[in-house]
């Protein structure tokens, strides 16, 4: 599981993996859970910032991401330097805003806070951290 706040971490721990990654940006639904899908620039930038990792730090091959996973990490590079200010413009950062929640959009914005990767591991997440990274299951 990875966002902007560790996605270094996910990005090294998915890197150890064998064999191809996928990341997918979860988006959200509108008006509760039988709402239409609303994709969120919050999910594409983290998404986006994994996959920066993955190439950067991870030592996977760029030219063999698909068209969708370049897009994603060229939205995350062209907002690196004003995470901040994408996430408070966006439609979830309005709407958390106007809820009085304007701190949880600045900490959510902070890339690369937690050095820890969430791993799913059966039905509960395990930390991992990524200098131990070996195969998961």
């Amino acid at each position: 599981a990875g966002c902007l706040r560790n996605a270094a971490a996910v990005g090294a721990v998915a890197a150890a993996q064998p064999g191809p990654v996928a990341v997918v940006a979860a988006g959200e639904r509108w008006r509760g859970h039988a709402g239409p899908l609303r994709p969120s620039v919050e999910d594409l930038l983290g998404a986006g910032a994994v996959i920066d990792a993955l190439v950067v730090a991870g030592g996977r091959d760029a030219a063999g991401l698909s068209p969708e996973a370049s897009a994603a990490r060229a939205a995350f590079r062209a907002a690196r330097d004003d995470l901040a200010g994408w996430l408070a413009g966006a439609a979830s950062g309005l709407e958390l805003a106007e809820r009085g929640w304007s701190d949880d959009v600045a900490a959510a914005a902070r890339l690369d806070a937690e050095a820890v990767a969430p791993v799913l591991d059966g039905v509960a997440f395990t930390a991992v951290l990524p200098s131990g990274a070996g195969h998961l299951r």
